[in-house]
């Protein structure tokens, strides 16, 4: 057997021309697997990351009820001051937890006096929201701090309709917890950008105790915590379900992935076209390396009449073709595993910018992760496509006869 394995790998380094060919072809595959799929992977990582840091957190824990009916009759979904105190008490004492904070939505109208525009918002803790909204941008003017009661953030579409400035007053109205309609005053201290323009058009951020006021009421909306590990997210929700059941609060968790139906449908279309791109990749690389395996027959014909003269059977003519291209596909493939991560590093430390996405008011570095599994799938379908394209041309070079393999000039 080492014998046989020597003579294919020779056979393989006796034609350079050949070889350098057909190894380039896997290469190419697999250097655009790696890089296209870096790529991808980056955006996931991004989106995500930014979702999470931006508005969702790892995890919001609501009143029992508020999926189904909160939009309908959110007054009555609300989180009571003391349940929102116990929540907090219990999440803190668990590992992974970084940061536990609790918010109030709000809808209403924005007036500058002269026009008026629907915005939705949320109240929060100034100084936990700093640490948490790491995504969000501060185009103009300042964060919020908690000794400014008065004081709110905008998005940047928002500010624009409105025709705002940071320093401006405005007046907010809304629906109280109890349906009666309320206003206060606002001072625009901040503008912001989240990074999604229907976002931008309408968010607006309030220091929590204001918004309290607004709505008449002492009670919140959920708990938002934000964990050291996303890859956690599903354990410790688990873990802290079973802390609130034991304590008999009547409450429900989501995860950023149950509230993140925007980030799934980018994640479904960008494994669609990656999947399309990786048959094209591997049909091209069949197709070139089949053409060399077909010329490497015919060359050798006289040479495989030779073989099957001295005993060897047709079984091991196969084999040894298909050994060769083995060789061809191990070493294409790890060729092709460096040049795709000298090739992700490259494009990344050169602090390339995309366009910012549909929907985006901002674009975003070009980032090229190098994936542990793509690295072996790309080495995985090197291989395989090469011992596949070399199926026919190796069961043709084993059916010749021997008397017109010899005779073959």
């Amino acid at each position: 057997m080492t014998l046989f394995l020597r003579i294919a790998f020779l056979n393989v380094l006796r034609n350079r021309r050949r070889t350098l060919i057909t190894v380039l072809a896997i290469v190419f595959g697999s250097l655009s697997l790696i890089v296209f799929g870096g790529f991808v992977e980056s955006m996931y990582d991004g989106l995500r990351e930014s979702m999470i840091r931006s508005q969702l957190g790892h995890l919001q824990i609501y009143k029992k009820g508020f999926t189904d009916y909160g939009t309908l009759e959110p007054g009555n979904y609300l989180l009571s001051a003391a349940s929102v105190e116990q929540i907090t008490h219990i999440v803190k004492q668990h590992p992974g937890v970084e940061i536990v904070t609790s918010r109030l939505n709000f809808s209403g109208l924005l007036s500058n006096g002269k026009i008026s525009a629907g915005v939705f918002g949320v109240g929060m803790d100034a100084d936990k929201e700093a640490l948490m909204n790491s995504s969000v941008q501060i185009v103009d003017g300042d964060d919020l701090f908690p000794e400014d009661m008065e004081n709110a953030l905008i998005g940047t579409g928002l500010a624009r309709a409105l025709n705002i400035k940071v320093g401006d007053w405005l007046t907010l109205l809304s629906s109280t917890a109890d349906g009666a309609m309320n206003a206060v005053d606002i001072k625009v201290t901040g503008i912001i950008s989240t990074g999604i323009k229907e976002m931008d058009d309408r968010v607006i951020r309030a220091n929590l105790p204001h918004v309290q006021n607004l709505m008449v009421t002492d009670s919140y909306t959920r708990v938002v915590v934000l964990l050291s590990d996303t890859k956690q997210t599903e354990k410790i929700k688990s873990s802290l379900l079973k802390l609130f059941n034991e304590q008999k609060l009547d409450v429900e968790i989501k995860t950023w992935s149950d509230l993140a139906g925007y980030y799934h449908k980018v994640v479904r279309m960008f494994n669609s076209v990656f999947g399309f791109i990786k048959i094209i990749v591997v049909v091209i690389v069949i197709l070139g390396i089949a053409n060399t395996m077909m010329m490497a027959v015919m060359e050798r014909t006289s040479e495989i009449g030779t073989i099957r003269a001295l005993g060897n059977t047709r079984r091991e003519i196969l084999a040894l073709f298909l050994t060769e291209a083995a060789y061809l596909g191990i070493m294409g493939g790890l060729i092709g595993i460096l040049a795709g991560v000298i090739t992700a590093k490259g494009i990344t430390a050169g602090n390339l910018m995309m366009p910012p996405p549909p929907g985006g008011t901002s674009g975003f570095p070009i980032r090229i992760m190098v994936v542990p599994y793509l690295l072996w799938e790309s080495l995985a379908l090197g291989i395989l496509a090469s011992v596949v394209s070399s199926l026919y041309p190796s069961i043709k070079a084993s059916r010749l006869k021997i008397v017109d393999a010899i005779r073959y000039i």
